[in-house]
């Protein structure tokens, strides 16, 4: 079970070193940033825990899928399934979606996981496309999820949110001949996801730090 004693200016650091590139960064040309994306093959390691209930969740109105986007046919069917052990596996699925933008780096593969609502997502989506145009990317993937869980918290009909305790990797950015940009703190902290239900498929609809 996640234990919810993380100092929240780390895990607020966590999140935007990943959103903007700037936070945690120790090196690199002022103004310079972080944008692209990258590609880490295979999902980033992690310990599931918390309820592995069966029970489903109703399908919201309201959860679209981001900008009506394909959603992606390697979604692994246990990130499909609508089950709190279906929504921990898409949380981990769609951080190791964000490790593959930021080192490829490659653009599209986090808006069409998400909702327009996710402006955390909206904000992976362009630090990779800005990679992508730079020419830069991560070194090495930009976290690894450690655990998930099932958050105790009530969570609006048609949605789950799993509690995500990551850690942020010294990584480097770094330009196509291997010029070092940027460097990346290393840094731990909890995401909280909330996991939107529509169309058969779940989708973030939005990310925050846990305080």
């Amino acid at each position: 079970m996640v234990v919810r004693t993380w100092r929240y200016a780390a895990g607020l650091a966590l999140l935007g070193a990943l959103a903007s590139g700037l936070v945690g960064c120790t090196s690199g040309p002022a103004g310079s940033g972080l944008t692209g994306s990258s590609t880490v093959s295979g999902s980033a390691a992690s310990t599931t825990t918390g309820s592995s209930s069966t029970s489903s969740v109703t399908s919201s109105a309201t959860s679209t899928t981001g900008a009506t986007l394909t959603y992606p046919a390697d979604v692994p069917a246990e990130a499909r399934v609508n089950s709190p052990a279906g929504a921990m596996a898409f949380a981990r699925y769609f951080f190791a979606q964000v490790n593959k933008a930021y080192t490829t780096p490659q653009a599209g593969l986090i808006a069409p996981l998400s909702t327009a609502n996710c402006k955390s997502c909206a904000a992976f989506e362009k630090t990779a496309g800005d990679f992508v145009v730079d020419g830069q990317r991560y070194d090495r993937q930009a976290l690894e999820v450690l655990e998930t869980s099932l958050s105790p918290e009530p969570a609006p009909a048609g949605t789950l949110i799993i509690d995500v305790v990551a850690k942020q990797f010294p990584a480097k950015v770094i330009t196509g001949s291997g010029s070092i940009v940027r460097t990346i703190t290393e840094r731990q902290g909890i995401f909280v996801v909330r996991l939107a239900r529509g169309d058969g498929v779940w989708t973030v609809d939005s990310i925050q730090v846990q305080a």
